[in-house]
């Protein structure tokens, strides 16, 4: 389906000062540089991907970025670097002249493996008019309520339980807004949840693993070779 009128992508990813970890080599590339590339996918023209990051990592994923031959938009964000401050600066860019979105697709680095087909359902699902719309799996790990002395106090029905992916995909002015209204540490899908626009699902894709780096280094390593990953 072709794009509504007035309809433009891009992709962001951010990289705050809590994440380095995603700028560290596994399987000989970085999960930024697998996230950039992913975003390059979606997007597919160079100017229409903005990676934020914080200012005293901008040397390092500049080196990175060039390495790959990415030429892809560059933000440094001053002081503490929040991922709420790196989404901001990011999303600030990516409605300014030349590329003018009118959407966006949230990436982030702890999911550095995104099927392009799961990326082309988020991108439909905007297409068609919605203003958010998130990838979402079932949970299928039993899921337990734990007190404050670690007993196991019941066990939560998880047919109803859904955990969510990259990209996140959002009406920009509206991102815009969330961002501007959030009071401490900032998720775009929470935020999302809260507000009054309605959130539309697609389906996930288990194949878009999400890692805690840089924990789960030799996790996404044998997962990149299992793959033949590049």
């Amino acid at each position: 389906m072709t794009a509504l009128p007035g309809q433009s992508f891009a992709a962001v990813v951010t990289a705050p000062a809590a994440e380095s970890a995603a700028l560290e080599p596994v399987a000989g590339r970085s999960p930024l540089s697998r996230v950039v590339r992913d975003c390059l996918e979606a997007v597919a023209d160079p100017a229409r991907v903005v990676v934020a990051v914080a200012e005293q990592f901008a040397d390092d994923v500049r080196a990175l970025l060039a390495r790959d031959g990415s030429a892809v938009g560059l933000v440094a964000v001053a002081g503490t670097a929040t991922r709420a401050q790196c989404l901001a600066a990011a999303l600030e860019k990516a409605v300014a002249e030349p590329v003018f979105a009118s959407h966006v697709l949230v990436y982030n680095g702890n999911q550095p493996l995104t099927p392009a087909q799961l990326q082309a359902r988020v991108i439909e699902h905007l297409r068609q008019g919605a203003s958010v719309v998130l990838p979402v799996l079932p949970v299928t790990d039993s899921v337990k309520v734990v007190d404050e002395r670690g007993v196991v106090t019941a066990s939560l029905n998880r047919s109803t339980l859904q955990t969510v992916q990259y990209p996140r995909g959002f009406a920009a002015d509206h991102l815009g807004r969330l961002i501007a209204e959030s009071v401490g540490e900032f998720d775009e899908a929470l935020e999302a949840i809260r507000s009054a626009v309605p959130v539309a699902t697609v389906d996930g894709d288990a194949e878009a693993v999400s890692v805690d780096l840089p924990h789960d280094g030799p996790l996404l390593e044998a997962i990149i070779a299992s793959r033949g990953a590049r």
